[in-house]
């Protein structure tokens, strides 16, 4: 019994955005695919690829593990999060998590060799390079001096969109590519704002690259992981309790850390899972939801995108065309034009031609809810 205390006091949930869960769950082989290209000559499609994937889907614990795998390949990385100053974080997060390969070499270099190399020391620049040089420049020189130890540079963005700092980085990137040097990119992000950054004509050559397009996880995947997190935790809970618990999850795996972090926390007192545990941690974890997955994604959309996915929302999945015109009526916004807009941005699917589903699991139910709010 001593184990299992010490056990419980491990932080198995992290139901938190940005969060490190305790493990992966489901996305093996996207994890591996990438890894494997690091391996590839430089240039190879997988060595750049492209996160797609709604809120709660995992794309940040994605770059998390690809950070950690990659060191473990010879990477150097630099995870960073889109915004005005990402080119300079990048050329600081390389020369930050880099310097423990030159911890040892205590030459200065200075004069000539300082302004032919780039560097005073380390990865640390020489003057006239730190004030004369600009990212690309910077980013060169360092895949260089990376190489000197047989390193790579992996450059992780999360929650892209367009902007200039992008195009800087993604051109440099490109142009890098094509210096040869030992350079990998992964980047994250909302499907409408990668879809905007695809769309951009500076980066238009990104459409070439690996795209992985996060869907939910098996309900199995989540039932083994939450027998094996409860058993270590000391948790009791029978073979149906543990079924129903995967069940509702849906496959998203931000509601598996969520469920998961209110069942640990309902069954702290008695060390069992029960059925009354089970549904007020359900209650608890959808809440969760409603205010940090589906009203994000309801926050930018236009009244007639509303309207769409109301109607939709009113209608037996798959819906069709046909069920859904005559659910928006002769009043309603041209279905053409919002369901495209709508499956760009990852908020529905159309698995079959004539037919649409909701991406994100609950969000059906959800927006069901407000209409009855909303009367």
């Amino acid at each position: 019994m001593k184990e299992t205390k010490t056990d419980r006091k491990k932080s198995y949930f992290q139901p938190t955005f940005g969060n490190r869960p305790d493990r992966i769950i489901g996305r093996d082989g996207e994890l591996n695919a990438f890894i494997k290209g690091l391996s590839e000559p430089v240039g190879a499609r997988e060595r750049c690829t492209l996160i797609l994937g709604q809120r709660g889907m995992g794309k940040t614990a994605m770059l998390l593990e690809i950070a950690d795998r990659a060191f473990a390949e010879g990477f150097v990385v630099a995870r960073v999060t889109a915004h005005e100053h990402m080119p300079s974080n990048i050329i600081e997060q390389i020369q930050l998590n880099g310097e423990r390969y030159f911890r040892e070499e205590k030459r200065h270099i200075s004069g000539i060799n300082a302004g032919a190399m780039g560097f005073s020391f380390g990865l640390s620049f020489s003057e006239p390079a730190q004030q004369q040089y600009g990212f690309r420049a910077k980013l060169s020189l360092l895949c260089d001096r990376l190489a000197e130890k047989n390193k790579g540079v992996l450059i992780l963005i999360d929650e892209v969109y367009t902007s200039s700092a992008m195009r800087e980085v993604a051109a440099s990137y490109q142009e890098l590519v094509g210096d040869q040097k030992n350079i990998a990119m992964c980047m994250a992000g909302l499907p409408h704002a990668v879809s905007g950054v695809l769309n951009d004509k500076v980066l238009t050559f990104l459409n070439r690259a690996n795209k992985v397009r996060l869907g939910a996880i098996s309900v199995e995947s989540i039932r083994a992981y939450y027998e094996q997190t409860f058993h270590a935790m000391g948790i009791l809970v029978d073979k149906e309790l543990l079924d129903q618990s995967a069940k509702m999850t849906e496959g998203l795996p931000y509601l598996m850390q969520l469920l998961g972090y209110y069942l640990t926390i309902y069954s702290r007192d008695s060390l069992k899972i029960t059925e009354e545990v089970l549904n007020k941690a359900h209650i608890s974890a959808l809440k969760d939801m409603d205010d940090n997955v589906f009203v994000p994604i309801l926050a930018p959309l236009s009244d007639n995108d509303r309207i769409f996915l109301y109607a939709m929302a009113r209608c037996s999945e798959p819906v069709t065309t046909a069920e859904l015109k005559e659910k928006l009526g002769p009043d309603g916004p041209a279905i053409q034009p919002y369901r495209k807009r709508l499956i760009e941005s990852g908020i529905i699917e159309a698995p079959r031609r004539g037919e649409l589903v909701f991406a994100v699991p609950f969000f059906d139910k959800y927006l069901r809810g407000i209409n009855i709010k909303q009367g």
